[in-house]
């Protein structure tokens, strides 16, 4: 039988601990409803943790899967970096199992904190489920003000990779993206594979509605996750843009020691390629699949109960009151500093130390 339960994580924060018979689990922070671990049935962990992380309810966990809203970046400057949503306190709205998946749903919705940076009322619903063989996260955000107002939002995933020099990631060619390294130029993508070969913060922005499939894969093609994303508006499918990120060492923030930028990855689904209006009563929703591949030098046995293919995401109808924001004892500034770019402060790199690859 699956479990998902309240926990203690770092210095005793409160988790869901989601675990299944199979031996995967995931960990989430009440802290920013934060995914900060997801294992595979072998026990490989699948999900980049900084070494630097904070887990003090001050500042947003650096690494996992922080949750990004209502704006993506700092468009707004009175609004932190990626907006409230992960540097807030969440509530747990639903804990279930049955025989082949756990769930844990967590709440939030606006505050007196909110209001003071973006006067919009709102209601968030994050739904994580595991099975044997997947992940799955889904982001609901209702507008449950008198009026209509615009937002984005993103699941900010960092995916757990020996070394990014040697990976990349496939399913992207043919879309257009806007370039952050360069002010946000605008490009077309022409590789079948994007590799990671110094900073990158790539905006893809998908025009198909339809499930959007990207693969992150070894150098020779070996694939390491399969990667299933969907987004919807008002009740519709839309298209899922996909962003790729690495500060390398230029932008590595203060809470990424060099070179924990090696061994990760991020690819991230999200409705930020613009600004999406969202009427009241409506809502947004953006879901990630995560399909653990490869275990190294040999892949894992599947384990008999496994569910195949892509299963749906199921609406969430939870009648729940979401628990308000509470706003955080102190931002620091690593959580609150504005930069133009899709990462937060970079450290100060040594020039002799820098790397051109």
């Amino acid at each position: 039988m699956t479990d998902a339960a309240p926990a203690k994580g770092k210095n005793d924060l409160d988790t869901v601990v989601l675990t299944h018979p199979s031996g995967a689990s995931a960990e989430v922070y009440l802290w920013g409803a934060t995914l900060a671990s997801y294992k595979s049935p072998s026990g490989k962990e699948n999900i980049f943790v900084s070494p630097g992380a904070k887990f003090d309810e001050k500042a947003a966990i650096r690494g996992g899967v922080p949750v990004v809203f209502p704006q993506f970046g700092r468009p707004i400057e009175s609004m932190p970096q990626h907006g409230f949503a992960r540097i807030s306190k969440w509530s747990i709205a639903e804990l279930k199992g049955t025989a082949v998946e756990a769930v844990a749903v967590f709440s939030t919705a606006d505050s007196e904190f909110s209001l003071a940076q973006w006067p919009h009322k709102f209601a968030l619903l994050y739904e994580v489920s595991l099975t044997a063989d997947r992940l799955k996260m889904t982001l609901q955000v209702t507008n449950t003000d008198e009026k209509p107002w615009s937002f984005q939002a993103l699941l900010h995933s960092y995916f757990s990779v020996s070394d990014v020099a040697e990976v990349g990631v496939e399913g992207l060619k043919g879309l257009r993206y806007d370039d952050k390294t360069t002010g946000g130029d605008p490009k077309d993508e022409a590789r079948e594979q994007v590799v990671v070969e110094g900073y990158t913060d790539s905006v893809y922005l998908n025009t198909d509605p339809a499930p959007k499939e990207v693969t992150i894969v070894a150098k020779g093609g070996e694939p390491l996750y399969k990667l299933s994303h969907t987004a919807k508006l008002s009740g519709a499918e839309r298209p899922c843009d996909i962003v790729v990120w690495n500060p390398h060492e230029e932008k590595s923030p203060g809470d990424l020691p060099v070179p924990a930028y090696t061994n990760f990855v991020c690819v991230e689904p999200g409705l930020v390629g613009q600004a999406h209006e969202l009427q009241p009563g409506a809502c947004a929703e953006v879901s990630q699949s995560i399909f653990p591949v490869a275990e190294g030098p040999r892949r894992r046995r599947p384990w008999r109960g496994a569910s195949n293919g892509f299963s749906q995401a199921r609406l969430l109808s939870l009648h729940v009151v979401p628990a308000k924001l509470s706003a955080p004892r102190r931002v620091s500034q690593e959580a609150s500093a504005h930069t133009p770019s899709h990462g937060d402060e970079p450290r100060r790199a040594k020039s002799s130390l820098a790397r051109t690859r």
